[in-house]
C-alpha cells in the first residue's frame, strides 16, 4: 500500500519451528515452514482426503500436541489457521467440528512494517507551520475517539516534494503532551513521527488505525496546498496506539485529489482453496 505523487497487511514474521517427527506422523519435513503451518497442512491433508470427514471433529488438542511434539500454543495456531479457511469451526467445550473440505477464496495484503501504510515519498519534507498545547472540545475528542479536555500539542506542517516543490498534503499531528517536544525535530525532515517518537522516546507501537474519508477543501486549507477552493480531498486519520493501548499520536493528512493518490495491492494468499481461480 503505497502513495504516490500524481505529477503524471504488518505482516508478523513467526519463529520458524523444527519438526520433531514420530513415526506416523504426517507432518511434512521441510523445516522452511513454522511448524504450526505444517501442523495444519497435515491436517488439511487428512481432511481433504476424508480422514475427518465433515460433520466430524478433529483430535482434540492434548492429542494434537502429544502427536505432533508441540506447545498448546502451536496447536492452536495450527486450528486457527483450519478455521480461517473457513475449514472448521472450533466449539468451546466440544472440540474443532469440521465444516468443509475446501477453503474459501483469500486476497492478502502484505505489509512487513509500519512504513508501508500509506508511506510517503523519500524526497518528501514535512514543514512545520505552527505547533501549540491544546485541550481537545467536543469536536476534536469526536475526531479523535479520546475525552473532552484532554490535553495534546498540535503540530500543524505542510509536506512537499523537495524543499519548495509541490504540496502533498497539509497536516495535523496531535501527540501527547509528554512527547510534545518531538516538534523541535520535526522541521525538515522526511522521517514519519512515530518513528521518531518510537526511537527518542523508547515508545512501542502496539496498533496502527488508519480510516479514509473523501471531502472538499476549505477556502484556507486551498490556499495553502496551492489548489481551488472546493476541490476533491482524501482525508487520511491515522491512531497510533501504544503501551497499555493508550494513543500516543494521531493525525489528520488532507491530500489534494490533484496532486496525491493511494494505490492498494493485494496477491492471492496461500491459504486459499487450491482449485480456486482468478476467473471465479
Amino acid at each position: 500500500m503505497s502513495g504516490q505523487i500524481k505529477s503524471g497487511g504488518f505482516r508478523p514474521v513467526m519463529q520458524v519451528e523444527q519438526v520433531k517427527k514420530r513415526p506416523g506422523d504426517g507432518a511434512q519435513s521441510s523445516s522452511r515452514l513454522p511448524l504450526y503451518r505444517q501442523i495444519s497442512d497435515t491436517l488439511l491433508a487428512g481432511i481433504r482426503d476424508g480422514k475427518f470427514p465433515v460433520g466430524t471433529f478433529l483430535p482434540g488438542e492434548l492429542e494434537l500436541i502429544d502427536r505432533f511434539d508441540a506447545s498448546r500454543h502451536t496447536i492452536r495456531e495450527a486450528l486457527r489457521v483450519l478455521e480461517d479457511m473457513g475449514l472448521v469451526k472450533r466449539q468451546r467445550g466440544r472440540g474443532t467440528l469440521v465444516l468443509s473440505t475446501e477453503a474459501s477464496p483469500a486476497f492478502v495484503q502484505m505489509v512487513r512494517s509500519p512504513s508501508e501504510l500509506f508511506s510517503y515519498p523519500d524526497s518528501s519534507i514535512f514543514r512545520i507551520l505552527s505547533d501549540e498545547r491544546i485541550t481537545a472540545d467536543k469536536s476534536l475528542a469526536r475526531e479523535l475517539g479520546c475525552q473532552v479536555g484532554d490535553q495534546w500539542v498540535q503540530i500543524s506542517g505542510l509536506r512537499t516534494l523537495g524543499d519548495e516543490g509541490m504540496p502533498i498534503c497539509l497536516a495535523n499531528v496531535y501527540v501527547i503532551p509528554e512527547y510534545g517536544s518531538i516538534a523541535q525535530r520535526l522541521g525538515g525532515s522526511s522521517r514519519p513521527v512515530y518513528e521518531m517518537i518510537a526511537e527518542i522516546f523508547k515508545e512501542s507501537i502496539e496498533n496502527i488505525t488508519i480510516r479514509l474519508t473523501a471531502g472538499v477543501l476549505s477556502e484556507q486549507k486551498a490556499a495553502v496546498l496551492g489548489v481551488e477552493p472546493g476541490s476533491p480531498s482524501l482525508s487520511v486519520s491515522r491512531f497510533y496506539q501504544g503501551r497499555g493501548g493508550r494513543i500516543f499520536e494521531a493525525s489528520i493528512s488532507e491530500h489534494p485529489a490533484s496532486n496525491f493518490s493511494y494505490n492498494f495491492e493485494f496477491t492471492r494468499g496461500w491459504q486459499t482453496a487450491d482449485h480456486w481461480s482468478w476467473n471465479n
